[in-house]
């Protein structure tokens, strides 16, 4: 299913802007890339444009929410706050439609690894019983290997259409956003043109796979114990410490100093330190 960027509808009111959007593609020379990897089938003028049509689109509704308002009912020397958000607000859209196909990049890989080491066994042990590769792939695009599955699709689509195996996975492999993925289509096409078993190359990459996963809960785990003291000091101790002291030193200041709303602020940063503290743990932990 086509994103919204890639719909018909949203390329053709874009269309005006296309030619501006040319002119803007020498400042993103690895648009094109990101676009791919993310999985986009439209072009930088194209993409760059649609971004320039909902930057305006943004913008115009801000203005007729926020400004057009208040300059009727209390002129235009009291707007420019207003016109400035609008501004502010148009930019932000800018900002994040750009920064999308890298983001979504970013997802993709994280999906294809997930995946990639069951599909890479898969993959040997139907090798090693004598299944042809071409087969070997509409199998996996058959199975449930997620994102893995997909590409097995597209892969077999474009050698249905004519197209050699060996540059059909050479191209999946230059746009693929995952490093792993990308090196073992490009040990299927040197093992193909070398005539070499395609099974040893896809153990040692699914190996390798599984080493660096290995790795990363290793890592994970001792970061931990880091997250853990640290959690111990600002949630813990530092809070009833702090608030005991407080309640000490208010004897000799006075009571009209530490007040019940003091209490209240220290309860709601303690709330808001712990539960960002435990979005940015679970940011770090290793998607395997």
């Amino acid at each position: 299913m086509p994103s919204t960027f890639e719909s018909p509808m949203m390329l053709k009111m874009a269309e005006p802007l296309i030619e501006y959007a040319r002119h803007l593609e020498p400042l993103f020379p690895h648009m094109e890339w990101n676009l791919k990897r993310s999985g986009h089938t439209i072009d930088t003028a194209q993409y760059l444009s649609v971004a320039l049509y909902m930057t305006t689109v943004v913008f115009v509704l801000c203005i007729c929410v926020a400004v057009i308002p208040m300059v009727a009912l209390q002129g235009l020397a009291k707007s420019y706050n207003n016109i400035l958000f609008s501004i502010v607000v148009a930019m932000v859209t800018l900002t994040y439609i750009l920064l999308l196909p890298i983001v979504k990049m970013s997802r993709r890989a994280l999906l294809i690894d997930l995946d990639l080491e069951y599909m890479l066994k898969d993959m040997e042990i139907q090798l090693s019983s004598g299944v042809p590769l071409f087969d070997t792939l509409v199998n996996i695009a058959r199975g449930e290997y997620g994102e893995c599955s997909r590409i097995c699709e597209g892969i077999i689509q474009e050698v249905e259409q004519g197209k050699s195996m060996t540059d059909v996975l050479d191209d999946v492999g230059m746009w693929s956003p995952s490093e792993y993925l990308r090196r073992t289509l490009w040990q299927i096409v040197n093992a193909l043109k070398s005539g070499s078993n395609v099974a040893g190359a896809l153990d040692a990459i699914s190996n390798d796979i599984r080493l660096e996963k290995e790795n990363k809960i290793r890592s994970y785990g001792k970061e931990l114990n880091l997250y853990g003291l640290i959690y111990l000091m600002m949630g813990i101790i530092i809070p009833s410490m702090g608030v005991t002291l407080m309640v000490i030193l208010s004897s000799f200041l006075g009571k009209g100093i530490i007040t019940e709303s003091t209490f209240y602020l220290i309860l709601g940063g303690i709330t808001f330190f712990q539960t960002m503290f435990i979005l940015f743990v679970r940011s770090k932990r290793p998607v395997i």
